[in-house]
């Protein structure tokens, strides 16, 4: 009975690995279920047993790098946005394979919905804001929204920028989303690099 939990990890971690290297080498359409489990040297029951379709793997281990975040969030009580945008932003980088074929794989929509999921907790614990519920969930869209796109951007042009640079950037642009700010002077805050 122990051991079971143990090998489902196994199986789900060979799963993962196998389709992020086929995802090196092949567009994400064209790879099959065969392919991925060949390549993990599994079966295919063992792949339904752990998984539903690709995207369910891709999707999976996305979760997990958010609770991973929000675990981190909790455990270290960030006092400044700056320390959770850091802590964010490592995050990303240390998994980047998995957020580029998320990207491949056309897997944005899902990522959106994920970060709008913590956004409204980590929104709120940050900005403690007074707004109804509905003004609430409309900021908390407009701020997941820009931050995917920044996340993508930075993503796709190779992470060229530092994740401190990052994590000042989106503290910039976090000004202009916060209750009470209207405005904010982006030539003077922005961050110098």
């Amino acid at each position: 009975m122990g051991r079971k939990p143990t090998s489902h990890k196994l199986v789900k971690e060979c799963i993962y690995t196998a389709l992020m290297l086929l995802m090196e080498k092949q567009d994400y359409e064209k790879i099959t279920i065969t392919d991925i489990t060949r390549r993990a040297g599994v079966s295919r029951m063992a792949y339904y047993r752990v998984y539903q379709s690709k995207d369910d793997i891709i999707k999976t281990h996305m979760a997990d790098v958010f609770d991973q975040i929000i675990d981190q969030a909790k455990k270290q009580e960030f006092s400044t946005e700056e320390e959770f945008f850091i802590c964010f932003f490592s995050t990303v980088q240390q998994n980047t394979p998995l957020f580029i074929n998320a990207l491949k794989a056309n897997l944005l929509e899902f990522m959106w919905r994920k970060m709008k999921e913590y956004g409204i907790a980590l929104f709120t614990a940050f900005y403690q804001p007074t707004a109804d519920a509905v003004f609430l969930n409309y900021r908390v869209c407009f701020f997941t929204g820009g931050f995917l796109h920044i996340t993508k951007e930075w993503l796709e042009t190779g992470m060229k920028e530092s994740v401190e640079t990052m994590a000042q950037i989106s503290c910039c642009i976090a000004e202009t989303v916060k209750e009470g700010h209207s405005k904010v002077n982006f030539v003077t805050n922005y961050p110098q690099m």
